[in-house]
């Protein structure tokens, strides 16, 4: 497991199939899936819906964070990751995960 890895990541918009959207992160510039994994307690998953529905609601005035090539704004993730691929870059849910807004 890799230590300490960081990356800038924007936030892709999908119809879920639903009629209604849904998001995932995406590495600025490579445009590789970023998952978060692993045992997550129920408030660390309300924490980060909150953060990134924050984020959503801003999308006015921080219209990069949602653009792969844009370069002003960006969600920073960092912590340990298990999976480095072309396609995929997975962190692991831990003590040690960070995501802000930068």
């Amino acid at each position: 497991m890799d230590q300490g890895t960081s990356t800038k990541c924007y936030i892709e918009e999908i119809d879920n199939g639903k009629g209604r959207l849904s998001a995932r992160l995406r590495e600025k510039g490579t445009g590789r899936r970023v998952d978060l994994r692993g045992v997550v307690s129920v408030a660390d998953k309300r924490h980060f819906t909150r953060f990134m529905n924050a984020v959503g609601a801003s999308k006015t005035s921080v219209p990069d964070v949602f653009t792969k090539d844009g370069d002003h704004d960006c969600i920073v993730i960092s912590g340990d990751v298990d999976i480095d691929s072309p396609d995929e870059l997975r962190f692991v849910h831990n003590d040690n995960i960070s995501y802000l807004f930068a």
